[in-house]
């Protein structure tokens, strides 16, 4: 009997340590009412007001010391009494007054770590958000609806399915032109099956990854993969769009709806982005063990656009977005996605023969 209770003890254990947390976020669109926006936008604008006077009162204190030695919680700390200056900042949570607070000193210490810019002042047409915590699980789906703090029952269309063991510490509310979105950020439980997994990936189940111009990117196989070039589909729209905003007096009823068609028509281009990309980087991630990519500066060759005339495209492609995506896909399953060093020359190099033409044009590469 000690001998069973032993064995069902050392397994329990096993599970737990096999048990492997991995940081994941969903994102899911919200219909709130319009006594709901009004509160949301007034949370919105407070958290912009909070983070412009605590950056006003940052840099003077710089200026004053000359040190820009600050530490988190002394910050935190003048919030009372800053809301005793402007009562109004009571209607709101004020969870995410605190995160917003939070999110400033980070960003003005990382300008000093030299790791960031420096922090702009936010503006009140653009588009932004608000982080508050999942203290004592305040934040929760009921139905079809989810319980947000200050805010109540939001409306949610949830199109993905949320597992049981995915725990989300922090919700991010977000205007996006018209629309608004709360995102979930937390931790995700599954088994890790380790040297089991290890064992069952097949080295020669890999495939490599060129990036191309013409296309998204060029297998190992030959084959390509055509990337829609959503933006520059749209540019007439956008000029169209353009020019009736120039023609309008700024700030007016018109402008700003004007303006919010623009802000939706570029939501609209990046959302078909971003589908494209995730559908593609998931077929890639379900069928192959090992993924080779070429570790590109992008960011380089986009600099370069005078030259090459390569700026729009590059970006239009999205290339880095789906190394990403497909990065965290391949991790998920415990594949490998393996980058090659970018000098290295995988184009001149015949993948049957290894004969390397080193007069390689453009053209031939995509």
């Amino acid at each position: 009997m000690m001998h069973l209770a032993f064995i069902s003890l050392f397994l329990y254990f096993e599970r737990i340590s096999m048990i492997k947390k991995v940081k994941k976020g969903y994102r899911f669109r919200i219909y709130p009412n319009p006594s709901q926006k009004a509160l949301i936008e007034k949370t919105l604008g407070c958290c912009r007001q909070v983070y412009n006077d605590f950056l006003s009162m940052c840099i003077e204190s710089y200026e004053s010391n000359k040190s820009y030695s600050i530490k988190k919680y002394d910050l935190i700390k003048l919030l009372p009494e800053y809301k005793e200056t402007f009562p109004y900042l009571k209607d709101v949570d004020s969870i995410a007054l605190q995160q917003t607070v939070i999110h400033l000193y980070e960003a003005y210490m990382g300008f000093f770590r030299h790791i960031a810019k420096f922090p702009k002042f936010k503006k009140k047409k653009d588009d932004y958000s608000y982080t508050t915590m999942n203290n004592y699980n305040v934040i929760r789906f009921i139905e079809d609806d989810i319980q947000i703090p200050k805010v109540g029952r939001v409306k949610v269309r949830c199109h993905r399915r949320i597992p049981k063991s995915f725990k989300f510490a922090k919700v991010n509310v977000s205007r996006r032109g018209k629309y608004y979105y709360v995102s979930l950020s937390g931790e995700e439980e599954y088994f890790d099956y380790g040297e089991y997994i290890k064992e069952k990936l097949d080295p020669n189940n890999s495939i490599g990854l060129d990036f191309s111009m013409k296309h998204l990117f060029v297998d190992s196989n030959g084959n390509h993969l055509d990337m829609p070039t959503y933006y520059q589909d749209s540019l007439t729209k956008l000029a169209k769009e353009q020019r009736k905003l120039s023609h309008m007096k700024k700030d007016s009823s018109h402008y700003q709806k004007q303006l919010m068609r623009i802000k939706n028509l570029h939501e609209h281009i990046a959302n078909q982005r971003k589908d494209f990309l995730h559908k593609a980087s998931r077929k890639l991630a379900n069928t192959y063990d090992y993924v080779f990519v070429e570790n590109l500066d992008l960011k380089e060759m986009s600099e370069r656009r005078d030259k090459l005339k390569l700026g729009i495209s590059i970006f239009d492609l999205g290339y880095w977005t789906f190394l990403n995506y497909l990065s965290y896909k391949l991790e998920w399953l415990n594949k490998k996605l393996i980058k090659v060093d970018r000098y290295f020359p995988s184009s001149q190099i015949c993948s049957s023969c290894t004969y390397r033409k080193t007069d390689l044009t453009l053209n031939q590469r995509n």
